[in-house]
């Protein structure tokens, strides 16, 4: 079942990804999830009529063929324009001015003060991924090596409410009463450019998708394995962009 979903300031509401093949990026997307593509120069993966995601073909002198793919969140915010201002006075850096995509809504794209690119969406008639269940994301977290800083930028920018987990390197950031978003300390995980951002898709079976994943040419980079909020593993797709598939428990 899919539903149409609002989204607070500061919750990652949409996610694209700029791959070398759409068409070797649409089989493996369609296969591991379920999705369906319209094809326009900017394609949309659908669950049924609901929209979930945006790819595109890089131009070719556009991106470093070395550089792995990488899926862009894009966090939701009502006044943009506000939004840029407060950023630059928070330590970040843009990217991409902002861009306004017809009646759908406007975009842009930033550096928050540790490196991590991510993108910034004021909504029009596109609010963001209107589908939830398998083939949908329902989390994303951010890994940063000055979990501090990484907070106080978003809680700045997006005026979102952080709670500290206890005994974990993590911050949960509230939104409108919600948990939209997570800031995870690490410095491991590979971070250049977006590759910090982790978002997890629904799926019914964790196991099912690193075994497909690694089947269509993807890999996995962590095995399912269980947790309170349910089994998942962390993937890379043929092109190397990362994400997670999780069983999401109900009880959680």
């Amino acid at each position: 079942m899919t539903t149409a979903v609002e989204y607070p300031a500061g919750a990652p509401c949409w996610m694209e990804i700029s791959v070398p093949e759409l068409g070797r990026a649409k089989e493996f997307y369609g296969g591991l999830f379920g999705w369906e593509f319209d094809d326009r120069p900017y394609t949309l993966a659908r669950l049924g009529p609901r929209r979930v995601a945006g790819l595109s073909e890089q131009w070719g002198t556009d991106t470093d063929p070395a550089e792995p793919a990488a899926w862009t969140v894009f966090l939701s915010t009502r006044d943009l324009d506000t939004a840029l201002r407060t950023l630059t006075e928070a330590g970040g850096r843009l990217l991409a001015a902002r861009q306004d995509i017809g009646d759908l809504g406007a975009m842009a794209l930033a550096r928050d003060p540790t490196g991590a690119a991510l993108g910034l969406w004021q909504p029009d008639t596109l609010r963001g991924c209107e589908a939830s269940g398998p083939g949908a994301p329902v989390w994303t977290e951010v890994a940063s090596a000055d979990i501090r800083a990484t907070t106080a930028f978003l809680v700045r920018v997006f005026g979102c409410e952080p709670e500290r987990v206890d005994g974990f390197d993590f911050v949960t950031l509230y939104s409108g009463g919600s948990p939209v978003l997570g800031v995870y300390g690490d410095d491991d995980r590979p971070r250049r450019d977006h590759a910090a951002w982790l978002t997890y898709f629904a799926v019914r079976s964790a196991d099912a998708a690193a075994e497909y994943t690694r089947s269509a040419g993807g890999r996995v980079l962590r095995p399912a394995a269980d947790s309170p909020y349910g089994r998942w593993c962390v993937l890379s797709d043929p092109f190397g962009a990362r994400f997670a598939a999780v069983e999401p428990d109900e009880a959680a």
